[in-house]
């Protein structure tokens, strides 16, 4: 996994820190990165689809809502 975070573009990998290892909610990734709710999803989309590509053995990544 940490391979592959470092694939990811700084601001993806910022999100998916921010979210899933530090289990900070939505609001409080945007207010730290300085951006909106809408652009830590769109981010975190991303980069949780460019993971699934890295990581092709990987059935499903768990993703919290």
């Amino acid at each position: 996994m940490r391979a592959a975070l470092r694939h990811l573009p700084p601001t993806q990998r910022a999100v998916v820190v921010l979210r899933y290892y530090e289990d900070l909610p939505e609001a409080r990734v945007a207010e730290l990165l300085g951006c909106s709710v809408g652009t830590v999803r769109s981010r975190t989309h991303r980069a949780v689809q460019r993971l699934r590509d890295l990581l092709p053995d990987v059935d499903r990544l768990e993703v919290r809502r």
